[in-house]
């Protein structure tokens, strides 16, 4: 077996920009060389790039922008983009639309390959770089998108990359196979707006259902809603699911779906945590739907919930405005434990939550015979019910 193949081969981050509107008809030669040449030099100064040694650097010019592969860590082609927009927004200012510099950037981080031109002179291009270009290719005007790959390495860094790389969308890529896509954005940096490109906005959730009944049990499922401010009526929502496999295959991942009363037009907007029983974070690997008033998203478990394992559980958490004060929980497999409690301040004119039985099919809602706990601690009260042996098809709502 050969194996010198593999010395062309190189690991790197990629940096992808290209100027937008840089192919309109209408804009002059001149105007184009200008503004290629403003973003170069403006790329050229930045530190981030001017601290790493040319040999570290794989450099192609792309026409309406260019692609640098960083071979140091995954830092850098998000510093340099950073510093990039902070750039341009200077060398914009006071200018006339037509002037301006604007442009997308897109990260990633994967292989490329030494290959010879026409010339013979020595070239690079390969995966790393064709798949960068397409995540640039789904941003807008001022998006900085990254894969996952490279957003996840950044997000495991620090907080302060946690807090300004969120997961975007699934995104539909060449063959029907979809990609979760990351945008960074803060103060002077990206664009908040999520890029509409590509978006894969399809429920699964129709044939999670189908999987689920043949392959889990919930053995138990603990429910707490929290008021965390009564003006707005923000509620935390913590869902505890306790996990059988009850099929030969390992259970790699669960799909998560949340509806809502109110409009949250992003899905980082929710706060949401999702970890297991050794308090492990699951991180989101899809979001299929994010729809103002719905939001379904996927989540992998930190190793596989096989047939033979045991108490294995994972959390769902999320804050949400309910202005209508009320809650339904609809069962769609067979629980045998279910405890529901709702906390809320004493003080702040909520009344004390009833437990109602609705029907699924006409929708008639009977209260519940089943009688709540109630405790106290100073101004918080606390109500919970426990309820046993649930069929699926079976809903329960709480009004306060």
């Amino acid at each position: 077996m050969d194996f010198t193949a593999s010395l062309k081969l190189i690991h790197a981050n990629f940096f992808f920009v290209d100027i937008v509107g840089l192919s309109d008809t209408s804009m002059s030669t001149k105007t184009q060389i200008k503004k290629i040449e403003t973003l170069n030099k403006c790329i050229s100064e930045c530190q981030s790039f001017k601290s790493v040694p040319i040999e570290s650097l794989i450099l192609l010019p792309t026409g309406d922008g260019c692609c640098i592969g960083f071979m140091q860590g995954p830092e850098l082609p998000f510093l340099v983009a950073v510093e990039l927009h902070q750039k341009l927004a200077v060398y914009n200012k006071a200018k006339i639309p037509s002037e301006t510099v604007r442009v997308r950037i897109g990260l990633h981080s994967g292989n490329c390959f030494l290959v010879d031109d026409l010339l013979g002179q020595r070239n690079t291009w390969g995966p790393g770089i064709i798949y960068c270009r397409r995540v640039m290719d789904f941003g807008d005007d001022g998006h900085i998108l990254l894969s996952p790959s490279l957003a996840e390495d950044l997000r495991s860094l620090s907080d302060e990359y946690h807090a300004v790389i969120k997961p975007v969308h699934d995104v539909v890529l060449k063959h029907g196979t979809t990609m979760l896509l990351y945008s960074a954005y803060g103060e002077g940096f990206g664009n908040s707006k999520h890029p509409e490109k590509g978006a894969s906005i399809r429920s699964k959730y129709g044939e999670e259902i189908l999987r689920l009944q043949k392959t889990t049990l919930y053995p138990s499922i603990d429910l707490v809603l929290t008021v965390l401010d009564a003006e707005k009526m923000l509620v935390q929502h913590k869902r505890t699911y306790e996990v059988v496999n009850t099929s030969n295959e390992p259970i790699k991942n669960v799909l998560h779906g949340i509806a809502m009363d109110v409009d949250v037009p992003d899905i980082n907007d929710l706060n949401i945590k999702v970890y297991d029983e050794k308090h492990r974070d699951c991180k989101i690997t899809s979001i299929n739907v994010d729809k103002p008033d719905t939001k379904e998203f996927t989540t992998e478990f930190s190793e596989p919930i096989t047939k033979t394992d045991t108490g294995k559980k994972y959390t769902l958490q999320y804050e949400v405005e309910e202005p209508e004060r009320y809650f339904e929980n609809a069962f769609l497999i067979d629980c045998q434990k279910f405890n529901m409690s709702f906390q809320y301040p004493t003080e702040n004119k909520i009344k004390r939550p009833k437990l109602l039985e609705i029907n699924q099919e006409t929708e008639e809602s009977t209260p519940s015979n089943i009688e709540p706990k109630i405790t106290k601690e100073g101004k918080l009260e606390s109500i919970k019910w426990e309820i046993a042996e649930i069929p699926k098809g079976k809903t329960y709502r709480i009004d306060w």
